[in-house]
């Protein structure tokens, strides 16, 4: 994967990566992996790709018959991606959710790389170590699981899981007891959520609500400790999600999901090239959209 990059069109020697998910289009991840490859000397082209659910396990295959060096997945095919691959990471097993994708012999490695990077994203942007803090995790998805084996790995003292859908997060709960072997998971319902954080604890969207113009957290956040701090996983180009915005119009230390959005592709990088991530380069080049 060495050499000089095309200065133009991708040669027939570059190799190519890309993102699956639907939707896509808002995505920052060619400009953070393309900056990256070019700061590394490495031959590589990165495109994201709008597949929707039913379209996956051709996604895949195809992208494999095409000698992709490797893909990053979205939602909705965390869980997915993770059940159509060959074999698992320990990170990938745990959260029973994949991001991202590495070729091996037999097909495709599943790896989570979420489960880190949102560690390093609320250090980074929040500040926040969660040992020993309640933690509210909004939404039962593929984000949602990598978000709350963190904050066990991490050593939370209780997380909740709340989601309008409480039969999903039900499910969700029982999976990750069983999985991490913990009673520190808990499901919640809405209403009960803010009542349950309590002080200096952690609010983490893990929702597309953060991608709309018109989205709001469920709960008026004055209900909310003044000391909690709130992360919305979404993102949004040249700007700070609705979510950041009420949040931090309460009085509520807030970050969006940018940071993590980093911090999951390096680790993405490096799983596919073998080599440490130019983090300042593809910092550059998410800040430049």
């Amino acid at each position: 994967m060495r050499g000089t990059p095309h200065p133009g069109f991708p040669s027939v020697r570059t190799r190519l990566f890309g993102l699956v998910g639907h939707p896509v289009s808002h995505s920052l991840s060619p400009a953070m992996q393309n900056a990256g490859f070019r700061a590394a000397g490495i031959d590589a082209a990165y495109a994201a790709f709008d597949v929707p659910a039913e379209g996956l396990p051709a996604a895949l295959a195809g992208a494999r018959a095409l000698g992709f060096g490797g893909l990053n997945v979205t939602v909705p095919h965390k869980e997915g991606a993770l059940a159509l691959a060959a074999e698992a990471d320990p990170v990938a097993a745990l959260a029973g959710a994949a991001n991202t994708l590495v070729p091996v012999a037999a097909g495709w490695r599943a790896c989570n790389t979420d489960v880190d990077g949102f560690l390093s994203a609320i250090r980074e942007g929040l500040d926040m170590d969660p040992a020993g803090r309640r933690c509210l995790v909004l939404g039962a998805g593929g984000s949602a699981r990598a978000v709350a084996v963190a904050l066990v790995r991490a050593g939370a003292q209780e997380i909740f899981v709340a989601n309008r859908n409480e039969e999903r997060a039900e499910g969700l709960v029982r999976e990750l007891r069983q999985r991490c072997g913990t009673e520190r998971v808990a499901r919640v319902a809405l209403e009960a959520a803010p009542q349950r954080l309590g002080p200096e604890g952690l609010l983490v969207s893990a929702t597309p609500l953060g991608l709309s113009e018109s989205g709001r957290w469920p709960w008026d956040l004055a209900r909310f400790d003044p000391g909690t701090a709130a992360f919305d996983l979404a993102y949004r180009a040249g700007g700070e999600t609705q979510l950041v915005v009420q949040a931090r119009a309460r009085g509520l230390r807030a970050a969006s999901g940018l940071a993590m959005l980093l911090h999951q592709g390096a680790l993405a990088f490096a799983l596919w090239t073998g080599r440490p991530a130019p983090l300042a380069a593809m910092r550059r080049g998410l800040l430049q959209i």
